[in-house]
């Protein structure tokens, strides 16, 4: 046989193998794996062909001959029904598409979802349980109706430290959960980072009157140690320390006050290595302490209002983040989220909060991300300088008096930028800035010394979507503002500011809005403005707007496209699919 009908018939046996493959997928799918259309309110049926054990199932109906159960988003049908009207979480045995045997699982622990990771669950008061891979969760609708109205969802739906649940529990392990009613939002988890750290090695507080640690009462003053509490605990294990109307203090080995007092109740945490500490409150209290710590307190009282409006949208959005779901906390106190408690609350804060009471920012019935910034350089941006897919209401705009231009265009960028055009954000010291670099500052561990900067690419609105940095033995491109602006900040000298002011304490340069110009010193000096991602309302420009008479639901929808200003306490809708709040 040549060559030629070798590989001709070597391209006939692998189709053949293909549509084997194909056929052999479909068949499987069809028999168990197929995704049924919710909506459509079809049914799928066990054929006489299928045998086996179904995991931790939810038993929706047994009565009739059948019996209907919810597994992986699909209800199906297998023939017989069983002695007993069980219904809920159970093990399913099939044979030849007829029920043998139900092995209910009845056994749970009620509760508050108190943390998870992709091997265990945790409810408020008990220690972490394993599960066996991704645990199922079944949520119950209140409706009266003859068969119970479930639909499965999964553990990120829920909301650490809100959701009421029941963990079924058999062997010791966590089977599934179920959950009977709509999150219910009371209250924020806030993990107080030590540093850079997520773990402390000893956590001292005390109170400034008489507080209780798991219920036992502890006198004020009186310093609480965490190592000595949690001694012996396994990990995971909790204390809280509850103050009625008293705040709490974190405090050095010899009970000196290291902060300011904290609202709410302290929770502290056994880890592997270490303690955690969460800070848990009322949302409205926690937008208290976020406000004067990320806004300027002399800012307009319009501004104020809008940035509440931001800061308690922002913090209902991050409630089903996940990042700090092992620890069983929704987020934490730095920049990554918002800043919370780096100074005392005020009055002027307060009340705005007060004057915007549950108001938050939805699109299209959904909560939005809501992105701020300090200063717009006289455009505003949307998520590609992310590199990402932007929703409708951030748009990349124009945010001068003057009238629009294409900032990607070299020429007309540097026009732009080495001039104060007129717009919201002129009073502020970061509306223009000049940065210094140096390579004497950082040395690339791979690639050695910096020698210049290209810049790849620029978006209309000004800020560079793509950057080359070319060492002595090779170069890097960073395509995301926040890696460029930390990627310079190593090799950043100083950054003098549009008053005068010159700063050499930044650890990156103020945005991605810049032009860079090599000098023959070998420095290089990025000639920009703003300060921050560009993305969302710009603080300034807030300010003065407010101070120009706008209001703050004017100065909201003019940073915001199309939203609406939607009172947030009892909403239930804003998280589409999946457990609704």
């Amino acid at each position: 046989m040549n060559k030629k009908n070798k590989m001709k018939l070597m391209g006939i046996i692998l189709l053949i193998i293909t549509i084997i493959t194909v056929i052999m997928t479909f068949i499987i799918v069809s028999r168990l794996s197929h995704q049924v259309d919710v909506e459509s309110e079809q049914d799928a049926v066990f054929d006489d062909s299928f045998s086996g054990t179904i995991p931790n199932a939810y038993i929706l109906s047994n009565h009739q001959g059948e019996i209907i159960v919810l597994y992986q988003g699909t209800n199906y049908i297998a023939k017989e029904t069983a002695e007993s009207d069980y219904t809920g979480v159970a093990d399913i045995e099939i044979s030849h598409g007829k029920l043998v045997q139900i092995y209910a699982k009845p056994a749970n622990i009620t509760g508050i979802l108190d943390s998870y990771t992709d091997k265990t669950v945790q409810i408020e008061g008990y220690e972490p349980l394993d599960c066996d891979g991704t645990i199922p969760v079944y949520v119950v609708s209140d409706k009266k109706t003859i068969q119970p109205d479930v639909r499965q969802g999964s553990v990120s739906d829920l909301l650490i430290g809100n959701s009421q649940v029941e963990l079924v529990v058999a062997e010791g392990k966590a089977c599934a959960i179920v959950c009977h009613q709509k999150n219910q939002v009371d209250n924020i988890r806030v993990l107080l980072k030590n540093g850079d750290d997520v773990l402390y090695s000893d956590i001292y507080v005390k109170s400034n009157k008489a507080c209780t640690v798991d219920g036992t009462k502890v006198n004020a003053k009186e310093l609480i140690c965490a190592k000595k509490l949690l001694k012996g605990c396994k990990r995971g294990k909790e204390v809280r320390i509850k103050t009625e109307d008293g705040k709490l203090y974190l405090c050095d080995t010899d009970g000196k006050k290291k902060t300011d007092g904290y609202e709410g109740d302290f929770i502290l945490r056994k880890e592997k290595g270490g303690y955690v500490l969460i800070n848990e409150l009322p949302i409205e209290d926690y937008v208290r302490y976020v406000l004067p710590s990320e806004m300027p307190v002399y800012f307009s009282y319009e501004a104020l209002k809008a940035q509440a409006v931001c800061a308690r949208t922002f913090a209902y959005s991050q409630m089903k983040n996940n990042t700090y779901a092992e620890y069983g906390a929704n987020l934490d106190d730095t920049t990554a989220y918002q800043v919370y408690h780096a100074t005392k609350s005020c009055e002027v804060t307060d009340r705005a909060v007060a004057d915007t009471q549950g108001m938050v920012l939805t699109y299209e019935g959904k909560l939005i991300d809501c992105y701020y910034y300090s200063t717009s350089a006289g455009y505003s941006e949307n998520l590609e300088v992310w590199d990402a897919e932007s929703p409708g209401y951030l748009a990349a705009e124009n945010h001068t008096k003057a009238g629009d231009r294409n900032l990607s265009k070299k020429k007309t960028f540097h026009k732009f930028i080495t001039k104060s055009v007129t717009s919201y954000d002129l009073d502020s010291p970061y509306y223009r800035w000049t940065a210094t670099l140096s390579a004497k500052l950082g040395m690339d561990p791979e690639f050695g010394r910096l020698k210049k900067l290209k810049v790849e690419e620029r978006s209309e609105s000004g800020y560079i979507l793509a950057l080359t940095v070319v060492f002595e033995k090779g170069e890097r491109t960073y395509e995301k503002e926040n890696e460029i602006r930390y990627a310079l900040g190593k090799y950043l000298l100083e950054v003098e500011l549009a008053d005068g002011t010159v700063r050499n304490d930044y650890s990156s340069v103020p945005s991605a809005c810049f032009e860079v110009k090599s000098q023959k010193d070998g420095t290089i000096v990025l000639t920009g403005g703003g300060f921050g991602h560009g993305i969302g309302m710009s603080q300034y420009g807030a300010d003065a707007m407010g101070r120009e008479g706008k209001n703050w639901q004017e100065i909201l929808t003019y940073y915001y496209k199309d939203v609406e200003i939607t009172n947030g306490v009892g909403l239930t809708d804003f998280w589409g699919k999946g457990l609704q709040k």
